[in-house]
């Protein structure tokens, strides 16, 4: 039977693992190559300039990323490992401290993202929170028990939840439509032209972007200067 959490207010740790290379090979349709990288670079800011009030910020990358391309002062840990693995080395180091703080990971490509959400997972009860992403992922993970690993291959909302429970954790799910919308192909390029806010709409409307008459069903258009 999985333990009742209380809510305890701790200090978090914000983990935002970052793919430098080849960045959003599902948008090729839509953008070329030197533009995705912009547009994953001009994610990961709004990203970052969204959590940053909320705990210490750090990147979870490949070797190789520069913090110049970033843009913003923050901390860079750069680790050879797939994602799954380089995150539950993450974890396993910080349980070794004694979990001083707790990890929140949020995933790099949340362009609508807002403070609100941020507040709302780091307010709910449980010792682990899963905010599920469109198409079975996990968008953002809250993790109070240093026991927890992450599960990210294929649909990693439904293992995530399993793993939790079966672990006998107080497993709770945030839903949010802005925390749920990651941007991976091109038809999602229109949720961030129709809502988002930050430099990643700025970006995606410099280069001529914009939503089709028709709405969401007929995808985007762009302008050909």
């Amino acid at each position: 039977m999985a333990r009742i959490a209380t809510l305890v207010h701790r200090t978090v740790r914000i983990v935002v693992p970052f793919k430098r290379d080849d960045a959003k090979s599902r948008l090729a349709p839509a953008l070329a190559p030197k533009e995705r990288r912009l547009l994953a670079f001009a994610m990961l800011r709004d990203v970052i300039g969204t959590v940053s009030g909320f705990g210490k910020v750090t990147i979870l990358s490949r070797p190789g990323l520069d913090a110049t391309d970033v843009g913003c002062d923050v901390e860079i840990v750069e680790s050879e490992l797939d994602l799954n693995d380089a995150l539950n080395a993450f974890i396993a180091h910080e349980a070794m401290q004694g979990w001083p703080r707790d990890i929140l990971i949020v995933m790099a490509d949340l362009a609508l993202l807002t403070q609100n959400d941020v507040a709302g997972i780091l307010s709910c009860r449980g010792d682990v929170v899963l905010s599920p992403g469109r198409g079975g992922g996990t968008n953002m993970i809250l993790i109070r028990a240093p026991e927890f690993r992450t599960c990210y291959q294929g649909l990693s909302f439904p293992k995530h939840l399993a793993c939790g429970q079966q672990a006998g954790l107080g497993v709770y799910v945030f839903e949010s439509f802005r925390a749920g919308s990651d941007i991976d192909c091109p038809e999602d390029l229109a949720e961030v032209l129709l809502h988002g806010r930050g430099e990643t709409r700025a970006l995606l409307e410099g280069m001529g972007f914009f939503v089709s008459e028709r709405g969401r069903s007929e995808g985007i258009a762009r302008i050909n200067y």
